[in-house]
Formats: C-alpha cells, sequence, structure tokens
C-alpha cells in the first residue's frame, strides 16, 4: 500500500533541494547536505533514481516504477531526510556554477615551518601574510620551550587580516595568556604523555602522543571532509584541497605540502615578486579539477575532500596516490 504522503502528492512534481547535492562515486554514491554540513552514503542506485525523477511528476515516476518496490524505499529515504520535496511547481532555481561570494585573497590558508630563516625574515613574512589577504595561518615550531616565541608571533599579528592561527609544537606547559588571544584558535601539541583535548577561553589544545613525522602528510579521513556552501562552490570551479593553500617548509620554499618536490618561489621574497611568479604558477595546478585527476574523478568525496594532494601528469592524464581506495570504498 503506497504511503499516505505520496498519495497526497501524486500531481505534484518531484524537486530535490538545491542545497542537497547528489554525487556518484565508483562503489557507491553520496548525497551532499550543505545546509546542516552532513554527508549521507547511499548506494549509486539512488543517485541514478534522484537526477532520473528531478522535476517530474510524482505520478509519472510511481507509474513507471511500479513494478518495481524499492522505488518506493527509495523515496520514503530521500522524503524523511529531505532531500527531496513536492510542489506544484515545476521548476526551480539551482545553485549557480560560480560562486558569487568568491574570497578575493590570492591566498588563504598557510602553514609556515618555524626556523632561524623564518625568524630572521619574519617581518618580510608577516608583510607578505598580511598583503596575500592570508585568513588561515599555521606555524610549526620544533621547540620544547617556544611560548615566548608564539606570543612575539601574535603580536606582530595583531594589525593582520589573519582570523584563524593555530601553532603545533612539542608538549610543553602552555603559557595562559595565550588564551586571551582572539587570533588563537588551535594548539597542536605533539609527543605528550597523554592523549586529550582542552577548551580554553575557546581555544582548543590538542594534545598527541605521536611525534611530528608524520603530522604534515597528506593523509584522507572523514575529518578532512568540508561540506558546505563555499567550499563546494570552490570544489566545482577548482581543485578544493589545493586552492589557495600553500606550505612553506623551513627554507622559506612555498609549496603545495610537505612532499611536493617543487618550490613555487620563497616566502621571504617581495610580495610583487610573489605575486607576479608564484601566484600564476600555483594557480596552475589548483585549477586541476578533480574530475580531472584519477582515481579522484569517480570518489565520492570529490567535491568535498581537503586532503592537500598533489597530482601528477602521465600519458593518460592527471593522477594522484591516495590512502582512500574508492573503487572498494576502502582506506588503506
Amino acid at each position: 500500500m503506497e504511503l499516505t504522503y505520496l498519495q497526497n502528492n501524486k500531481e505534484k512534481y518531484i524537486h530535490v533541494f538545491s542545497c542537497c547535492i547528489p554525487v556518484k562515486g565508483h562503489e557507491r554514491g553520496a548525497i551532499y547536505d550543505l545546509q546542516r554540513e552532513d554527508i549521507e552514503f547511499v548506494p549509486n542506485t539512488m543517485i541514478d533514481f534522484l537526477n532520473y525523477i528531478k522535476n517530474k511528476k510524482l505520478n509519472y515516476v510511481l507509474k513507471e516504477f511500479e513494478a518495481d518496490e524499492m522505488v518506493l524505499t527509495y523515496l520514503d529515504f530521500l522524503e524523511k531526510n529531505e532531500f527531496i520535496f513536492y510542489s506544484d511547481k515545476e521548476f526551480f532555481p539551482e545553485l549557480s556554477a560560480q560562486s558569487i561570494n568568491e574570497d578575493t585573497s590570492a591566498i588563504q590558508f598557510v602553514t609556515i615551518t618555524h626556523s632561524n630563516l623564518i625568524k630572521d625574515n619574519w617581518n618580510q613574512v608577516v608583510k607578505n601574510v598580511n598583503e596575500l589577504g592570508v585568513k588561515r595561518l599555521h606555524v610549526h615550531i620544533n621547540d620544547p620551550d617556544c611560548m615566548e616565541e608564539i606570543n612575539h608571533i601574535l603580536y606582530s599579528l595583531d594589525y593582520s587580516r589573519v582570523t584563524n592561527i593555530s601553532f603545533s609544537m612539542p608538549y610543553q606547559k602552555v603559557d595562559k595568556k595565550l588564551y586571551k588571544n582572539n587570533r588563537l584558535k588551535t594548539l597542536y601539541l605533539f609527543n605528550s604523555p597523554k592523549a586529550k583535548v582542552t577548551v580554553n577561553n575557546e581555544v582548543t589544545s590538542v594534545f598527541i602522543t605521536a611525534g611530528d613525522d608524520k603530522i604534515f602528510l597528506p593523509k584522507f579521513s572523514i575529518n578532512t571532509v568540508d561540506i558546505n556552501m563555499t567550499a563546494y562552490n570552490i570544489a566545482r570551479n577548482y581543485n578544493l584541497s589545493l586552492y589557495k593553500t600553500v606550505f612553506v617548509d623551513e627554507y622559506g620554499n612555498i609549496k603545495f605540502n610537505i612532499t611536493d618536490t617543487l618550490s613555487y618561489g620563497n616566502i621571504t621574497n617581495s610580495f610583487e615578486e610573489i605575486t607576479r611568479k608564484t601566484i600564476p604558477e600555483l594557480a596552475k595546478v589548483w585549477n586541476i579539477k578533480k574530475e580531472h585527476i584519477a582515481p579522484c574523478n569517480i570518489c565520492e568525496f570529490r567535491l568535498c575532500c581537503t586532503v592537500v594532494q598533489v597530482p601528477f601528469k602521465t600519458e593518460n592524464g592527471y593522477v594522484m596516490k591516495c590512502n582512500y581506495d574508492p573503487y572498494n570504498a576502502e582506506l588503506n
């Protein structure tokens, strides 16, 4: 027996909420809920079904699939999870293909490996960070007594455009003055005797028992998934993982991640040189969308994955190594 809500909506059109994005993978599909910032894993057959019934009358769909009992199950699931709705209107506007609120920063997120060279050129580094429009800055300091240096770095960024600052450092006693800085968001303390997470005045301290040897190695997990309107808009137009994101090693070399063998410039260079030479070269790479990279192009996470993996070109196109296997939907 058909469900009551189906009977009541037979003459209405089926619509997918514009904030719900069906993405088909190789082994399974996913529906991104950009409004709730959540992801629901579903069979690929449901993705195909959802794309097919879009803007069709419910009565037409029920009649066409009357011999398939799974259709009622799919419709019930999609409606209860608020992925679809019914309306007398035949069409509703979809999300714009181009973000209308695209950030104007040249670089948004920078990770810096602190060193004597970085310290000696810190004023130039801060100048470049400001003029590039960096919003999120992470500084890695491999010093068991670095509270004074962290306070100095925070002070130097008092009037910067950076709104989110984090640090990673060896386990040590944290200076309580740090908790009063409004820009400081997270402290990562590795080689900790105990794993724990604490929050003090909106500053999160993450204590990690492992060392820092693998802290920046690109590795996929569900925590590297970013589902929201901004991330989705970026992913449709660029490579979300690489877009306006750089890693600066202890020599000042600007790369995409710690394993990147190329240098696109140096953070101690003048802002003019970085703008003229470095940014265009970086943009060439972040314009390589996941749909053009194997196996990302058949992965259900391709429009929400933020793992900073650098693709390399082969005779058959761009490829990338990842610890997630989309062919079997398994982590390696």
